[in-house]
Protein backbone atom coordinates (compact mmCIF):
# COMPACT_ATOMS: atom_id res chain seq x y z
CA UNK A 1 0.00 0.00 0.00
CA UNK A 2 2.61 2.43 0.69
CA UNK A 3 4.77 1.76 -2.39
CA UNK A 4 1.74 2.08 -4.48
CA UNK A 5 0.89 5.59 -2.85
CA UNK A 6 4.58 6.44 -3.47
CA UNK A 7 4.68 5.51 -6.76
CA UNK A 8 1.22 7.45 -6.98
CA UNK A 9 3.00 10.64 -5.57
CA UNK A 10 6.31 10.31 -7.93
CA UNK A 11 3.80 10.50 -10.82
CA UNK A 12 2.08 13.60 -10.21
CA UNK A 13 5.18 15.16 -9.63
CA UNK A 14 6.28 17.90 -12.95
CA UNK A 15 9.76 16.52 -13.12
CA UNK A 16 11.56 13.27 -14.23
CA UNK A 17 12.78 11.33 -11.33
CA UNK A 18 14.60 8.30 -12.08
CA UNK A 19 16.72 5.93 -10.60
CA UNK A 20 20.36 4.71 -11.95
CA UNK A 21 21.98 0.95 -11.03
CA UNK A 22 26.38 0.72 -10.74
CA UNK A 23 26.45 0.89 -14.57
CA UNK A 24 23.87 3.78 -15.11
CA UNK A 25 21.49 1.90 -16.76
CA UNK A 26 17.66 3.54 -16.10
CA UNK A 27 16.16 0.97 -13.55
CA UNK A 28 12.94 3.38 -12.39
CA UNK A 29 11.18 6.39 -13.88
CA UNK A 30 8.05 8.11 -13.31
CA UNK A 31 5.52 9.02 -15.67
CA UNK A 32 7.50 11.93 -17.15
CA UNK A 33 8.99 9.53 -19.71
CA UNK A 34 5.38 9.16 -20.81
CA UNK A 35 3.79 12.08 -20.34
CA UNK A 36 6.41 14.17 -21.43
CA UNK A 37 8.63 12.22 -23.31
CA UNK A 38 6.81 10.37 -25.31
CA UNK A 39 8.44 6.79 -23.88
CA UNK A 40 6.95 3.80 -22.66
CA UNK A 41 8.62 2.04 -20.58
CA UNK A 42 9.96 -0.95 -21.50
CA UNK A 43 11.83 1.55 -24.01
CA UNK A 44 13.72 3.23 -21.08
CA UNK A 45 14.48 0.54 -18.64
CA UNK A 46 17.73 -1.18 -18.73
CA UNK A 47 18.74 1.33 -21.07
CA UNK A 48 22.03 3.55 -20.61
CA UNK A 49 21.19 6.86 -19.25
CA UNK A 50 23.16 8.91 -21.90
CA UNK A 51 21.35 7.18 -24.76
CA UNK A 52 18.90 9.46 -24.44
CA UNK A 53 20.36 12.64 -23.97
CA UNK A 54 21.92 15.72 -26.97
CA UNK A 55 25.40 13.64 -28.52
CA UNK A 56 26.66 17.28 -27.95
CA UNK A 57 26.03 16.89 -24.21
CA UNK A 58 26.95 13.63 -23.19
CA UNK A 59 30.96 13.84 -22.81
CA UNK A 60 30.38 16.89 -20.64
CA UNK A 61 27.47 14.53 -18.68
CA UNK A 62 29.24 11.59 -18.35
CA UNK A 63 32.66 13.72 -17.05
CA UNK A 64 29.79 14.93 -14.17
CA UNK A 65 28.74 11.79 -13.78
CA UNK A 66 32.21 10.14 -13.06
CA UNK A 67 32.83 12.84 -10.77
CA UNK A 68 30.18 11.02 -8.02
CA UNK A 69 32.76 9.08 -5.83
CA UNK A 70 31.11 9.40 -2.62
CA UNK A 71 27.52 8.55 -0.75
CA UNK A 72 26.15 11.94 -0.74
CA UNK A 73 28.02 13.68 -3.23
CA UNK A 74 25.94 15.61 -6.01
CA UNK A 75 26.72 17.14 -9.88
CA UNK A 76 24.01 19.51 -11.60
CA UNK A 77 23.98 20.53 -15.19
CA UNK A 78 21.72 22.22 -18.06
CA UNK A 79 21.27 18.99 -20.64
CA UNK A 80 19.14 18.44 -23.54
CA UNK A 81 16.91 15.00 -23.11
CA UNK A 82 15.40 13.49 -26.40
CA UNK A 83 11.61 13.04 -27.14
CA UNK A 84 10.71 10.40 -28.74
CA UNK A 85 9.96 12.57 -31.67
CA UNK A 86 13.78 13.85 -32.58
CA UNK A 87 13.49 17.17 -30.68
CA UNK A 88 14.81 17.54 -27.53
CA UNK A 89 13.89 19.23 -24.10
CA UNK A 90 16.53 21.65 -22.20
CA UNK A 91 16.36 20.37 -18.45
CA UNK A 92 17.77 21.42 -15.76
CA UNK A 93 19.24 17.93 -13.74
CA UNK A 94 20.33 16.98 -10.64
CA UNK A 95 22.02 13.78 -9.50
CA UNK A 96 22.90 12.40 -5.96
CA UNK A 97 24.56 9.06 -5.37
CA UNK A 98 23.27 7.41 -2.20
CA UNK A 99 23.81 3.54 -1.96
CA UNK A 100 20.66 0.98 -0.96
CA UNK A 101 20.19 -1.39 1.77
CA UNK A 102 22.20 -3.84 0.28
CA UNK A 103 25.31 -1.31 0.05
CA UNK A 104 24.86 -1.32 -4.05
CA UNK A 105 25.19 2.13 -5.93
CA UNK A 106 22.29 4.08 -7.26
CA UNK A 107 22.16 7.60 -8.60
CA UNK A 108 18.65 9.20 -8.01
CA UNK A 109 18.46 11.83 -11.24
CA UNK A 110 15.70 14.76 -11.13
CA UNK A 111 15.33 16.89 -14.13
CA UNK A 112 13.48 19.79 -14.81
CA UNK A 113 11.90 20.93 -18.53
CA UNK A 114 12.60 24.32 -18.21
CA UNK A 115 12.22 24.69 -22.50
CA UNK A 116 9.87 27.59 -22.65
CA UNK A 117 11.09 29.32 -19.70
CA UNK A 118 14.57 29.98 -21.44
CA UNK A 119 12.11 30.81 -24.80
CA UNK A 120 10.44 33.56 -22.48
CA UNK A 121 13.76 34.53 -21.40
CA UNK A 122 15.38 35.09 -24.90
CA UNK A 123 12.20 36.86 -26.08
CA UNK A 124 12.45 39.14 -23.04
CA UNK A 125 16.37 40.32 -23.65
CA UNK A 126 16.75 39.89 -27.27
CA UNK A 127 15.81 43.74 -29.08
CA UNK A 128 12.54 42.93 -31.66
CA UNK A 129 13.95 43.04 -35.42
CA UNK A 130 12.34 42.17 -39.05
CA UNK A 131 13.11 38.48 -39.18
CA UNK A 132 11.37 36.71 -36.80
CA UNK A 133 13.21 33.68 -35.41
CA UNK A 134 11.51 30.21 -35.84
CA UNK A 135 10.57 27.95 -32.71
CA UNK A 136 13.49 25.60 -32.97
CA UNK A 137 16.32 28.11 -33.68
CA UNK A 138 15.08 30.27 -31.02
CA UNK A 139 15.51 27.15 -28.62
CA UNK A 140 18.97 26.68 -29.76
CA UNK A 141 20.01 29.88 -29.42
CA UNK A 142 18.62 30.60 -26.06
CA UNK A 143 20.20 26.85 -25.20
CA UNK A 144 23.39 28.01 -26.28
CA UNK A 145 23.69 31.78 -24.75
CA UNK A 146 22.37 30.15 -21.48
CA UNK A 147 25.32 27.28 -22.01
CA UNK A 148 27.93 29.79 -22.82
CA UNK A 149 26.86 31.74 -19.67
CA UNK A 150 27.42 29.16 -17.27
CA UNK A 151 29.90 28.25 -18.47
CA UNK A 152 31.80 31.64 -18.70
CA UNK A 153 30.55 32.42 -15.61
CA UNK A 154 31.83 29.36 -13.84
CA UNK A 155 35.45 30.31 -15.44
CA UNK A 156 35.85 33.52 -13.87
CA UNK A 157 34.37 32.55 -11.08
CA UNK A 158 37.30 29.60 -10.62
CA UNK A 159 39.88 31.86 -11.52
CA UNK A 160 38.72 34.93 -9.29
CA UNK A 161 38.44 32.08 -6.27
CA UNK A 162 41.77 31.12 -7.58
CA UNK A 163 43.41 34.22 -6.85
CA UNK A 164 41.58 36.61 -4.96
CA UNK A 165 40.23 36.43 -1.48
CA UNK A 166 36.62 37.56 -2.15
CA UNK A 167 33.78 38.52 0.46
CA UNK A 168 30.09 39.96 -0.19
CA UNK A 169 28.53 42.30 2.56
CA UNK A 170 25.00 43.82 2.92
CA UNK A 171 24.73 47.70 3.38
CA UNK A 172 25.18 47.47 7.13
CA UNK A 173 28.83 45.86 6.39
CA UNK A 174 28.10 42.36 7.32
CA UNK A 175 28.96 39.49 5.80
CA UNK A 176 26.90 37.64 3.36
CA UNK A 177 29.50 35.44 1.15
CA UNK A 178 32.79 34.28 1.87
CA UNK A 179 34.99 32.37 -0.56
CA UNK A 180 36.80 29.51 0.46
CA UNK A 181 40.20 31.28 -0.05
CA UNK A 182 38.71 34.02 2.45
CA UNK A 183 37.93 31.16 5.14
CA UNK A 184 41.38 29.93 4.33
CA UNK A 185 42.96 33.10 5.07
CA UNK A 186 41.50 34.13 7.88
CA UNK A 187 41.13 30.79 9.39
CA UNK A 188 37.62 31.18 10.33
CA UNK A 189 34.72 28.74 8.65
CA UNK A 190 32.58 29.97 6.32
CA UNK A 191 29.65 30.05 9.66
CA UNK A 192 31.70 32.42 11.72
CA UNK A 193 32.05 34.96 8.74
CA UNK A 194 28.39 34.74 7.59
CA UNK A 195 26.32 37.41 9.68
CA UNK A 196 29.88 39.29 10.92
CA UNK A 197 31.33 42.26 10.31
CA UNK A 198 34.73 42.73 8.80
CA UNK A 199 35.60 44.19 12.20
CA UNK A 200 36.38 40.63 13.45
CA UNK A 201 39.70 40.62 11.53
CA UNK A 202 40.72 44.22 12.79
CA UNK A 203 44.46 44.30 13.56
CA UNK A 204 44.14 47.74 15.21
CA UNK A 205 47.00 49.01 12.67
CA UNK A 206 44.70 51.62 11.14
CA UNK A 207 43.27 54.37 12.59
CA UNK A 208 39.27 54.73 13.15
CA UNK A 209 39.84 57.88 10.78
CA UNK A 210 40.94 55.25 7.73
CA UNK A 211 38.12 53.16 8.17
CA UNK A 212 35.52 55.86 8.29
CA UNK A 213 36.86 57.73 5.03
CA UNK A 214 36.67 54.37 3.23
CA UNK A 215 33.41 53.87 4.63
CA UNK A 216 32.71 57.31 3.33
CA UNK A 217 33.67 56.16 -0.08
CA UNK A 218 31.77 53.26 -0.92
CA UNK A 219 28.43 53.90 1.04
CA UNK A 220 28.25 57.16 -1.39
CA UNK A 221 28.79 55.11 -4.72
CA UNK A 222 32.62 55.43 -4.67
CA UNK A 223 35.03 52.62 -5.30
CA UNK A 224 38.03 52.39 -2.80
CA UNK A 225 41.09 50.78 -3.25
CA UNK A 226 44.07 49.86 -0.63
CA UNK A 227 46.17 48.54 1.84
CA UNK A 228 44.29 46.83 4.97
CA UNK A 229 46.37 44.26 7.66
CA UNK A 230 44.02 41.96 8.82
CA UNK A 231 44.47 39.65 11.87
CA UNK A 232 43.68 35.83 11.28
CA UNK A 233 41.73 33.48 14.49
CA UNK A 234 44.73 32.54 15.41
CA UNK A 235 45.95 35.57 15.79
CA UNK A 236 48.82 36.15 12.86
CA UNK A 237 48.84 39.10 10.38
CA UNK A 238 48.45 39.22 7.15
CA UNK A 239 47.82 42.17 4.27
CA UNK A 240 45.98 42.06 1.34
CA UNK A 241 45.59 44.78 -1.28
CA UNK A 242 41.93 45.36 -1.34
CA UNK A 243 39.06 46.69 -3.74
CA UNK A 244 35.90 47.31 -2.55
CA UNK A 245 32.92 48.27 -4.87
CA UNK A 246 29.61 49.19 -4.54
CA UNK A 247 27.26 47.14 -6.20
CA UNK A 248 23.43 49.20 -7.06
CA UNK A 249 19.82 47.44 -6.88
CA UNK A 250 17.43 48.39 -9.59
CA UNK A 251 15.95 50.77 -8.43
CA UNK A 252 19.86 52.91 -7.87
CA UNK A 253 20.10 52.61 -3.92
CA UNK A 254 23.35 50.54 -3.18
CA UNK A 255 22.42 47.17 -1.06
CA UNK A 256 25.75 45.32 -1.34
CA UNK A 257 29.30 45.82 -1.23
CA UNK A 258 31.70 43.11 -2.66
CA UNK A 259 35.41 43.15 -1.78
CA UNK A 260 38.53 41.81 -3.85
CA UNK A 261 41.02 41.13 -1.85
CA UNK A 262 45.00 40.19 -2.99
CA UNK A 263 47.28 39.03 -0.69
CA UNK A 264 50.44 40.77 -0.16
CA UNK A 265 51.98 39.72 3.10
CA UNK A 266 55.25 38.80 1.53
CA UNK A 267 55.70 42.23 -0.68
CA UNK A 268 54.75 43.97 2.65
CA UNK A 269 57.07 41.61 4.76
CA UNK A 270 59.63 42.31 1.73
CA UNK A 271 59.63 46.09 1.65
CA UNK A 272 59.76 45.89 5.59
CA UNK A 273 62.83 44.22 5.22
CA UNK A 274 64.82 46.70 3.02
CA UNK A 275 63.49 49.03 4.42
CA UNK A 276 65.39 47.75 8.23
CA UNK A 277 68.70 47.08 5.80
CA UNK A 278 68.39 50.16 4.19
CA UNK A 279 67.98 51.80 8.00
CA UNK A 280 71.27 49.24 9.23
CA UNK A 281 73.07 49.69 5.78
CA UNK A 282 72.94 53.71 6.35
CA UNK A 283 73.82 52.93 10.43
CA UNK A 284 76.79 51.45 9.06
CA UNK A 285 78.04 53.22 6.55
CA UNK A 286 77.81 56.38 9.39
CA UNK A 287 79.76 54.21 11.70
CA UNK A 288 82.99 53.19 8.76
CA UNK A 289 82.76 56.82 7.91
CA UNK A 290 83.37 58.04 10.90
CA UNK A 291 86.08 54.91 11.87
CA UNK A 292 87.77 56.09 8.48
CA UNK A 293 87.48 59.93 9.25
CA UNK A 294 88.74 59.28 12.27
CA UNK A 295 92.06 57.53 11.56
CA UNK A 296 92.83 59.41 8.53
CA UNK A 297 92.73 62.53 10.68
CA UNK A 298 95.03 60.54 12.95
CA UNK A 299 97.62 59.86 10.86
CA UNK A 300 97.76 63.48 9.11
CA UNK A 301 97.70 64.62 12.94
CA UNK A 302 100.52 62.29 13.61
CA UNK A 303 102.34 63.05 10.59
CA UNK A 304 102.44 67.11 11.22
CA UNK A 305 103.48 66.36 14.95
CA UNK A 306 105.98 64.81 13.59
CA UNK A 307 106.81 67.45 10.84
CA UNK A 308 106.84 69.95 13.93
CA UNK A 309 108.90 68.31 15.99
CA UNK A 310 111.75 67.59 13.85
CA UNK A 311 115.20 69.05 14.09
CA UNK A 312 116.20 68.37 10.05
CA UNK A 313 114.40 70.97 7.69
CA UNK A 314 114.66 67.95 4.94
CA UNK A 315 112.85 65.60 7.11
CA UNK A 316 110.16 67.96 8.37
CA UNK A 317 109.46 69.14 4.65
CA UNK A 318 108.79 65.16 3.88
CA UNK A 319 106.10 65.18 6.51
CA UNK A 320 104.63 68.16 5.73
CA UNK A 321 104.27 66.99 2.33
CA UNK A 322 103.10 63.71 3.06
CA UNK A 323 100.43 64.89 5.69
CA UNK A 324 98.97 67.57 2.44
CA UNK A 325 99.15 64.22 0.22
CA UNK A 326 96.87 62.60 2.89
CA UNK A 327 94.60 65.59 3.37
CA UNK A 328 93.35 65.65 -0.13
CA UNK A 329 92.57 61.69 0.21
CA UNK A 330 90.65 63.27 3.13
CA UNK A 331 88.61 65.53 1.15
CA UNK A 332 88.15 62.95 -1.20
CA UNK A 333 86.67 60.76 0.66
CA UNK A 334 84.79 63.49 2.77
CA UNK A 335 83.21 64.13 -0.80
CA UNK A 336 82.21 60.91 -1.65
CA UNK A 337 80.20 60.11 1.78
CA UNK A 338 78.85 63.29 1.41
CA UNK A 339 77.70 62.80 -2.62
CA UNK A 340 74.43 60.93 -3.34
CA UNK A 341 76.22 59.05 -6.28
CA UNK A 342 79.42 57.71 -4.71
CA UNK A 343 80.77 56.45 -8.28
CA UNK A 344 81.03 60.45 -9.41
CA UNK A 345 82.49 63.51 -8.19
CA UNK A 346 81.73 67.26 -9.79
CA UNK A 347 85.06 68.76 -10.18
CA UNK A 348 83.17 72.22 -10.08
CA UNK A 349 83.12 71.76 -6.20
CA UNK A 350 85.49 69.89 -5.61
CA UNK A 351 88.12 71.70 -6.84
CA UNK A 352 88.04 74.81 -4.49
CA UNK A 353 86.73 72.92 -1.60
CA UNK A 354 90.35 71.01 -1.75
CA UNK A 355 92.11 74.19 -2.54
CA UNK A 356 90.63 76.35 0.12
CA UNK A 357 91.93 73.38 2.43
CA UNK A 358 95.30 73.17 1.30
CA UNK A 359 95.78 77.31 1.45
CA UNK A 360 94.36 77.04 5.21
CA UNK A 361 97.67 75.36 6.55
CA UNK A 362 99.99 77.87 5.19
CA UNK A 363 101.11 81.17 7.04
CA UNK A 364 101.38 82.91 3.73
CA UNK A 365 98.68 84.90 2.31
CA UNK A 366 97.56 82.97 -0.96
CA UNK A 367 94.83 83.58 -2.74
CA UNK A 368 93.19 82.19 -5.41
CA UNK A 369 90.54 81.88 -8.87
CA UNK A 370 88.90 79.17 -9.82
CA UNK A 371 86.96 79.03 -13.25
CA UNK A 372 84.91 76.34 -14.58
CA UNK A 373 82.28 76.14 -17.71
CA UNK A 374 80.24 73.59 -16.74
CA UNK A 375 79.80 70.61 -13.90
CA UNK A 376 82.44 68.33 -14.52
CA UNK A 377 81.80 65.01 -13.51
CA UNK A 378 84.44 62.11 -13.38
CA UNK A 379 84.97 58.93 -11.44
CA UNK A 380 86.48 59.01 -8.16
CA UNK A 381 90.08 57.59 -9.06
CA UNK A 382 90.30 60.58 -11.45
CA UNK A 383 89.56 62.93 -8.62
CA UNK A 384 91.81 61.56 -6.81
CA UNK A 385 94.50 61.74 -8.74
CA UNK A 386 93.75 65.78 -9.66
CA UNK A 387 93.61 65.83 -6.02
CA UNK A 388 97.16 64.61 -5.45
CA UNK A 389 98.51 66.60 -8.13
CA UNK A 390 97.22 69.76 -7.23
CA UNK A 391 98.46 69.08 -3.95
CA UNK A 392 101.91 68.71 -4.97
CA UNK A 393 101.86 72.35 -7.35
CA UNK A 394 100.46 74.22 -4.48
CA UNK A 395 103.33 73.04 -2.05
CA UNK A 396 105.28 73.57 -5.16
CA UNK A 397 104.14 77.42 -5.13
CA UNK A 398 104.73 77.80 -1.62
CA UNK A 399 108.08 76.62 -1.25
CA UNK A 400 109.47 78.00 -4.71
CA UNK A 401 107.05 80.43 -6.28
CA UNK A 402 106.65 82.28 -3.42
CA UNK A 403 109.68 81.64 -1.19
CA UNK A 404 110.66 85.16 -0.97
CA UNK A 405 107.52 87.29 -0.67
CA UNK A 406 104.23 85.97 1.87
CA UNK A 407 101.68 87.58 -0.68
CA UNK A 408 100.76 85.09 -3.67
CA UNK A 409 98.28 83.94 -6.36
CA UNK A 410 97.12 81.21 -7.95
CA UNK A 411 94.76 80.28 -10.44
CA UNK A 412 93.13 77.26 -12.05
CA UNK A 413 91.05 76.42 -14.53
CA UNK A 414 89.44 73.23 -16.17
CA UNK A 415 87.36 72.91 -19.05
CA UNK A 416 86.65 70.02 -21.41
CA UNK A 417 86.34 70.01 -25.11
CA UNK A 418 84.93 66.75 -26.96
CA UNK A 419 86.51 63.78 -25.04
CA UNK A 420 88.86 65.93 -23.15
CA UNK A 421 89.49 67.55 -19.68
CA UNK A 422 91.94 70.18 -19.68
CA UNK A 423 93.23 71.01 -16.57
CA UNK A 424 95.53 74.57 -16.24
CA UNK A 425 97.19 75.70 -13.44
CA UNK A 426 99.36 78.82 -12.95
CA UNK A 427 100.93 81.09 -10.61
CA UNK A 428 102.22 84.57 -10.24
CA UNK A 429 105.50 84.03 -8.68
CA UNK A 430 109.51 83.55 -9.29
CA UNK A 431 109.43 81.64 -12.95
CA UNK A 432 110.70 78.73 -13.37
CA UNK A 433 114.27 78.05 -14.20
CA UNK A 434 115.57 77.89 -17.77
CA UNK A 435 116.59 73.93 -16.61
CA UNK A 436 113.86 73.21 -15.57
CA UNK A 437 112.24 69.80 -16.67
CA UNK A 438 109.30 67.38 -15.64
CA UNK A 439 111.33 64.45 -17.00
CA UNK A 440 114.29 65.14 -15.26
CA UNK A 441 116.07 61.97 -12.95
CA UNK A 442 117.20 64.25 -10.68
CA UNK A 443 113.84 65.88 -9.56
CA UNK A 444 112.03 65.56 -5.95
CA UNK A 445 109.66 63.21 -5.23
CA UNK A 446 106.98 65.55 -5.79
CA UNK A 447 107.42 65.86 -9.18
CA UNK A 448 107.50 61.82 -9.89
CA UNK A 449 104.55 61.38 -8.08
CA UNK A 450 103.02 63.48 -10.62
CA UNK A 451 104.92 62.83 -13.54
CA UNK A 452 103.20 58.52 -12.59
CA UNK A 453 99.69 60.27 -11.68
CA UNK A 454 99.93 62.06 -15.43
CA UNK A 455 100.15 58.07 -16.82
CA UNK A 456 97.80 57.06 -14.51
CA UNK A 457 95.19 59.61 -16.29
CA UNK A 458 96.80 58.69 -19.71
CA UNK A 459 97.30 62.75 -20.14
CA UNK A 460 99.97 64.84 -21.64
CA UNK A 461 101.52 67.61 -19.74
CA UNK A 462 103.03 70.63 -20.67
CA UNK A 463 105.79 72.84 -18.14
CA UNK A 464 107.20 76.44 -19.55
CA UNK A 465 110.65 77.07 -18.15
CA UNK A 466 112.21 80.66 -17.73
CA UNK A 467 108.51 81.87 -16.93
CA UNK A 468 105.83 81.78 -14.04
CA UNK A 469 104.80 78.26 -13.05
CA UNK A 470 102.30 77.35 -16.10
CA UNK A 471 101.10 73.34 -15.37
CA UNK A 472 99.23 72.33 -18.69
CA UNK A 473 97.70 69.03 -17.93
CA UNK A 474 95.21 67.43 -20.73
CA UNK A 475 93.67 63.62 -20.55
CA UNK A 476 90.73 61.77 -22.06
CA UNK A 477 87.41 62.35 -20.35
Amino acid sequence: MFQTNYIDLLSNVPDLICELDAFERIRYANSFHKDKLGYEADEILGRSVDEFFHPDDRNELRTKMSLLKTPGSETKGIWRIAHRDGHFLTCECRGKLKHDSNGNKRIIVIARDITEDLGTEFKIHTKPGPKVQTPSKLHYQSFFELKMSQFEFSQLKFAFDEHAVITITDRNGNITYANDRFCEISMYSREELIGNNHRLLNSGFHSSDFFERMYHMIQNGYVWKGEIRNRTKSGSIYWVNATIVPLRSIDGSINRFVALHTLITRTIESEERVTQLLQEKELLLQEVHHRIKNNLFSVFSLLKMQASFSQDPHLKEQFDEAAGRLRSMMALYDRLYRSQNSNEIDLKDYIPNLVRQILSTYPKDISFDFSADTPMIVKPDIANNLGIILNELICNSVKHSFLKKDIGKIKIQIGKDDHQIQFLYSDDGEPLPDSYSLENLETGFGIKLMNLLVQQLKGKVKVSPGQSVQFDLVFPF
